[in-house]
């Protein structure tokens, strides 16, 4: 994903939930590769940590009768991590407040990139 479809995404997300705080683009390595808005204190240990929740839940859903992740949300008091694949290579950490509905969310953010083209 180049940065100006990475800033129409959050362009996207922001109007779509008031809630969303900000948005990271991670690689499968944990490396940021993009930030806009308000996200973690350490982005480079979320990055990592993301992208190996990420890997277990494939290796999961791989043993449950192919179920593919769509999603991962890890909520806490205050704020919630969503966590999205949106490539082999990629995934996308979006902070938003506890309460949000990070389903809905997710499956906006998906059919977003499906209309882009994007797997």
């Amino acid at each position: 994903m180049k940065q100006e479809q990475f800033l129409a995404l959050t362009r996207q997300i922001q109007e779509s939930s008031a809630q969303a705080k900000g948005v990271v683009l991670i690689s499968m390595d944990g490396a940021i590769l993009y930030q806009e808005g308000e996200t973690v204190a350490d982005a480079g240990l979320i990055g990592i940590a993301g992208a190996a929740v990420l890997r277990l839940a494939e290796h999961i859903g791989n043993g449950l009768a192919e179920c593919p992740t769509q999603e991962i949300t890890i909520r806490c008091q205050h704020h919630a991590a969503l966590f999205l694949p949106m490539s082999a290579d990629t995934l996308l950490l979006v902070v938003l407040s506890a309460d949000a509905d990070t389903q809905t969310l997710a499956q906006r953010i998906l059919a977003h990139m499906k209309s882009l083209g994007a797997e």
